[in-house]
């Protein structure tokens, strides 16, 4: 966000966990902007993100969060033009703000971004493949599992007018009040425009940032609550994985897709060693795991007919 391009910004910073982060206010004071700072944190071990044995989140924990953060959009200046929610697993492209300050006429404005859930039904490691006709990202069309919540701008004076709140759009263990959100923006008939052919967005572990830094994408639970999405590796650990699945598990070379004008990957040809797993039949739990509404466009058509029917806790931010 310190990037010259664009300077008329400010951000709001919360801590919403169970664990301290005492060093946030020295990082915020050693970059020394006067357009960040600490709006609140919320920090306690009574707030514990997920039930002791670690599988779902913890009965309206992410409710709790969206209140906070519905108090914090409504402390944006009165100039406000877009508000932006991320977090700590997103980054963007210093082009971010300027694409998003050209979308004058627009109400909510949508940017295809890096993520482990690309083609979420389609073949493990083969899903993120460049090629012609296919994404060079997770395309956003602004809808639940199809969206995510750092990778939408919605117009400040349209969300307060409409008395907009995340945090009541869902309770219970749910994780999905960004889909929820870009769902009702659309149903309400807000003006939306779509960022296509750019990546302006990363959601970490993302496959795309994964070959920049050299790792190893492990896609062999992918479809499983324990690994949903995939997850990037450091070379060493992913030989320790290989090692344990054995004749189970094949490493791959894939070709990327990704935006050459953003960051920082330039080059026409990215590289990535992806791990899966090696008997074909097991390749179908990703279409299983992943409801229809799910899967990308370009998947459609091979969609079988045995695919979810449920809502699977994906995507969560």
């Amino acid at each position: 966000m310190v990037q010259p391009v664009q300077r008329r910004w400010v951000a709001m910073l919360m801590v919403m966990d169970n664990r301290p982060f005492p060093d946030l206010r020295h990082i915020v004071r050693d970059v020394a902007d006067e357009r960040i700072e600490v709006y609140s944190e919320w920090i306690s071990a009574r707030h514990p993100p997920k039930t002791p044995d670690g599988k779902q989140w913890t009965t309206n924990y992410h409710a709790k969060l969206y209140n906070l953060t519905d108090e914090a959009i409504r402390e944006c200046p009165p100039e406000t033009r877009w508000v932006v929610v991320t977090n700590g697993d997103n980054d963007y492209d210093p082009q971010f703000m300027t694409v998003l300050a050209q979308q004058q006429d627009a109400e909510a404005v949508a940017f295809d971004y890096y993520s482990r859930y690309q083609r979420p039904t389609g073949t493990p490691c083969e899903r993120f493949t460049a090629g012609p006709g296919l994404p060079s990202c997770k395309t956003n069309e602004m809808k639940w599992c199809q969206t995510d919540l750092a990778a939408n701008a919605y117009s400040w004076p349209r969300f307060m007018k409409d008395d907009m709140r995340f945090g009541i759009l869902e309770t219970g263990r749910g994780a999905n009040h960004d889909g929820i959100m870009a769902d009702l923006v659309r149903t309400r008939g807000w003006k939306v425009a779509y960022i296509r052919n750019k990546c302006l967005v990363d959601h970490a572990p993302s496959p795309q940032t994964c070959a920049m830094l050299g790792g190893v994408w492990d896609d062999t639970a992918a479809a499983s609550d324990e690994g949903a999405g995939g997850n990037c590796l450091a070379p060493g650990r992913a030989r320790q994985r290989l090692e344990q699945l054995g004749t189970a598990a094949e490493m791959i070379d894939v070709e990327v897709s990704h935006d050459t004008a953003s960051f920082g990957m330039t080059d026409e040809v990215l590289k990535l060693k992806c791990m899966r797993l090696a008997a074909p039949e097991s390749w179908k739990a990703m279409s299983l795991y992943y409801p229809p509404h799910c899967r990308a466009a370009v998947d459609a058509a091979q969609a079988p007919s045995t695919m979810a029917t449920q809502p699977a806790a994906v995507q969560s931010s």
